[in-house]
């Protein structure tokens, strides 16, 4: 029966080497490469000993790091060395280098990983024409814009943080843009022209966002008209006159 060798699901024979540098507890940078390459023969030994067929890349590493300690035995500068090109590993720093290396990808390629799965947690959608979820007519804004109230309500959030009490009580109240439409109406009955942020009379986001959205209504139904005399001027709401 053949298997499908795997050494303990080592990628190969670097993941391997790098393996056994970490269990032997080194620094990597100051590799003992005598005792790393005992421990990779070792190691292949005991497997080839389980009858199991080893990738012949395993195999490969193995026969350059006998022929690396054969040299480092040997310690000898004169060595003939006419058979040195078959070999990748010329040194024990070129062995070192090639460990260093493959941490370095390693640690790379499982970042990229980590990447892609947290990227999986996201779903996109390809950009489309919002044209048919709008309702007939446009919002009749004046001379302002969007951005325009939007800008002047953030400026009310910011003046906000200044005159936030140092004790609050956190108190559940129901606001609806109907209601607030109505209040509106009622201020305006009184007052022909209104500043836009005078109308926003609570600090709390529900009443900011339902008095925002009620000015919106009120605008898209042609019952106020919106103007800024110049920029950074307060924007002022009024109330459209009916003519009979």
């Amino acid at each position: 029966m053949e298997y499908q060798f795997s050494i303990n699901d080592f990628e190969g024979p670097l993941d391997l080497l790098l393996h056994l540098v970490k269990t032997s507890k080194m620094n990597i940078y100051d590799i003992d490469i005598k005792l790393i390459i005992d421990e990779y023969l070792k190691f292949i030994e005991s497997e080839k000993n389980k009858n199991i067929d080893i990738a012949s890349s395993y195999l490969v590493m193995a026969s350059e790091l006998i022929h690396l300690k054969s040299k480092m035995l040997v310690n000898d500068q004169e060595v003939e060395e006419a058979n040195e090109e078959e070999f990748s590993i010329a040194s024990e720093e070129d062995l070192r280098r090639k460990i260093i290396e493959y941490e370095k990808y390693k640690k790379i390629s499982e970042n990229l990983v980590e990447l892609e799965n947290k990227r999986n947690n996201f779903y996109t959608k390809s950009p489309m024409n919002l044209d048919c979820f709008l309702e007939n007519g446009n919002i009749n804004f004046g001379n302002v814009t969007l951005d325009d109230l939007v800008n002047a309500l953030k400026r009310l959030k910011e003046r906000e943080k200044w005159n936030k009490p140092l004790n609050t009580r956190i108190t559940k109240k129901e606001y609806s843009i109907e209601k607030r439409i109505d209040d509106i109406r009622k201020i305006l009955q009184v007052r022909d022209r209104v500043e836009f942020l005078d109308l926003f009379t609570e600090r709390n986001k529900d009443f900011l966002i339902v008095t925002f959205l009620s000015i919106l209504t009120m605008s898209k139904n042609d019952e106020i008209t919106l103007t800024q005399e110049d920029n950074f001027k307060p924007i002022m709401i009024e109330r459209k006159k009916i003519h009979e």
